[in-house]
């Protein structure tokens, strides 16, 4: 079946990627020991400045400019809702109970009182998200880290989050749409994927603008944020995170 082809395949990629992040000097080493392919690495990034330069900043403009914030709301709300269930299952994995219930209770209330997760009462009843991923499950089961990596148009990553991108493909339910014989939904995970990415590009616009082109070293300044905020994420109170995340789904104001 194409179904266990693909979450066989998906797991064994992690499996793979996981385990080439085990020689890694971890998160007590400075950045740039975690980041033995800088060179690379640089090249990648430059390339990718140019590539929300000259495509995803204006689209995600023009986005803006022509999408009612009633709109962008409504969607904020929607990919969030969705994204809970990959929030949900991580936690369980992690066996942090306490945060799996909050998460299955904004899943269950903005699903039932919130218009199917168009609108968030959970937060105002004391049920914020929290973000997880499968990556961070990793790191909390001690698989360590690797190198620090920017993608090509993904952006920075590091080896044990490569693979942990391949565990959440295999958690969402989105991706197995294509598994129904309809061309409908067939296209609906890309491009749900691809407006979801549009749309933070444009509710965090000020702020990735700020690190991406007014930032003194735009490359320095995208690896500590993203490598301070994985470690808050794995290592929890052991670790000081003062910088802002660009990677949330949320504007920052």
């Amino acid at each position: 079946m194409r179904l266990s082809h693909t979450v066989r395949s998906v797991t064994a990629m992690a499996a793979v990627l996981t385990l080439a992040a085990c020689a890694s000097p971890g998160p007590g080493a400075s950045f740039d020991e975690r980041d033995p392919y800088r060179a690379t690495n640089e090249a990648i990034h430059d390339f990718n400045i140019e590539a929300d330069r000259y495509v995803l900043r204006p689209v995600s403009q023009a986005y803006d400019t022509v999408t009612p914030e009633i709109i962008q709301f409504l969607l904020t709300n929607a990919f969030n809702h969705l994204d809970t269930v990959n929030d949900f299952a991580n936690y369980l994995l992690q066996g942090d109970i306490e945060a799996a219930g909050t998460a299955f209770g904004r899943l269950t209330m903005n699903t039932v009182l919130g218009a199917g997760g168009l609108l968030d009462p959970a937060t105002e009843f004391g049920l914020p998200k929290e973000d997880t991923d499968f990556g961070v499950t990793l790191g909390k089961y001690g698989v360590a880290e690797g190198a620090y990596l920017v993608l090509p148009l993904l952006g920075p990553s590091t080896t044990r989050d490569v693979g942990g991108a391949m565990g959440d493909i295999a958690l969402n339910p989105l991706t197995y749409t294509g598994f129904f014989n309809s061309n409908a939904l067939d296209v609906f995970s890309p491009v749900y994927n691809g407006a979801e990415i549009v749309h933070d590009r444009a509710r965090n616009a000020d702020l990735i603008d700020d690190v991406l082109y007014n930032s003194e070293n735009s490359y320095i300044s995208l690896r500590t944020i993203y490598l301070q905020r994985r470690d808050s994420l794995i290592l929890g109170d052991q670790v000081e995170d003062t910088l802002p995340d660009i990677f949330d789904d949320e504007p920052v104001n």
